[in-house]
């Protein structure tokens, strides 16, 4: 029977090894590239999706404000700003009665996410409400991605454009 000492020591190394690949441990720098809100509705029978709002990097990036790629008609007057979308209770409130499902997406690139023969990696992926909400496409953040969610842990002000 291995000793108390032994045992500790293993269950040690087998919880640093399963944390280590946990990326919520350890956020990465990068900038917000995109805010989408996308939502589901089913119509006689079939299930349908589309976006409420999306926004995405100005082009060339931080030239601009960002770029308002998609705002729904019905939804137009809900935003004060609408490309820098904030999500208010009323208005989840409404979308969630309206729709059969409400996800808010954040897209966040990084160096550290980068692939193969990629100089950066971009994730878009679900996000709070809260999260969605703090920040905005050109904004430098710390953030962590766990599929399929994204965390922003902090907002580091304005993507400097070109630092990475």
């Amino acid at each position: 029977m291995p000793s108390r000492r032994a045992l500790l020591a293993t269950l040690g190394l087998g919880t640093a090894s399963t944390l280590s690949g946990c990326s919520w441990l350890d956020g990465a720098s990068g900038y917000v590239q995109e805010k989408s809100i996308e939502v589901t509705y089913r119509e006689d029978g079939r299930r349908f999706g589309e976006s409420v709002v999306t926004v995405s990097l100005s082009s060339p990036p931080g030239t601009e404000s960002p770029e308002l790629l998609r705002l729904h008609d019905n939804w137009a007057n809900r935003f004060e700003t609408p490309h820098k979308p904030i999500v208010s209770q009323a208005l989840h409130e409404d979308l969630t009665r309206e729709y059969e499902s409400v996800r808010y997406v954040v897209g966040v690139c990084s160096p550290s996410w980068a692939e193969e023969l990629r100089n950066i990696g971009c994730r878009n992926a679900n996000a709070s409400r809260e999260d969605f909400n703090q920040v905005q496409v050109h904004d430098e953040v710390t953030a962590s991605y766990e599929s399929p969610t994204i965390s922003i842990h902090s907002v580091d002000g304005t993507w400097p454009v070109g630092e990475y």
